[in-house]
């Protein structure tokens, strides 16, 4: 766990650099303090599981085993990059660690983890997805619609908060009715629990029961 954190760090410590030189071109946004959550969540999973992020998505491919030279290719634009250089850093998709996608649009990647969980459901495999987001995502209307026909199906899927307590630049104290995002998951019939995200063993623990519950 502390290798992949580390090289999280490493890796955006890096990308900050080539953007800051102008070799990265556009927007980015870094996983640097969120290392635990990316690691802990996605080291409790299985390896063939699927995954998908957010706008601040380098951390979890990398948390996942992806190749951090594909990944850093991916973000200067070039062919050899996950994506083929058209991804770029806010639209990472690497299918060799189950990793379906991150977008820029905040709280997209939740329905397309739904229809992940759907098409685990109906081939049998067993697996499950798990689908990080922040906090400012959970006050879209497709978080709704996402954990609503989680339930609603049963769905293998597993949702983790990664609240940070700002969306850009609007604290959660003047945007949610709730400081804790976990404590609307009753409103789903969904388990739901707080976990400090620099621990990265309870999240690791939390992320590992969360999936053999979604498994059963």
């Amino acid at each position: 766990m502390l290798r992949r954190m580390l090289a999280i760090r490493t890796f955006e410590q890096k990308a900050e650099e080539l953007l800051n030189r102008g070799e990265i071109l556009g927007s980015m946004h870094s996983s640097i303090g969120q290392e635990a959550v990316c690691v802990g969540g996605c080291m409790a999973v299985r390896p063939d599981d699927y995954m998908t992020g957010h706008h601040r998505s380098h951390g979890h491919p990398i948390a996942k085993g992806a190749d951090l030279k594909r990944l850093m290719a991916e973000l200067l634009g070039r062919a050899t990059g996950v994506c083929h250089g058209k991804g770029g850093s806010m639209h990472l998709a690497d299918f060799s660690v189950g990793s379906l996608g991150e977008a820029a649009i905040v709280g997209s990647s939740l329905p397309i983890a739904a229809g992940a969980g759907l098409a685990i459901k109906l081939s049998g495999s067993g697996k499950v997805c798990l689908a990080f987001f922040g906090d400012g995502a959970s006050n879209t209307g497709i978080f709704h619609e996402a954990l609503n026909l989680a339930s609603i199906w049963k769905l293998p899927v597993v949702f983790l908060c990664e609240n940070n307590q700002y969306a850009i630049t609007t604290s959660i104290k003047i945007s949610s009715a709730v400081q804790q995002i976990a404590h609307r998951a009753p409103a789903y019939a969904m388990p739901g629990q707080v976990v400090d995200g620099q621990d990265v063993l309870a999240v690791h623990a939390a992320v590992r029961a969360a999936a053999e519950r979604a498994r059963a």
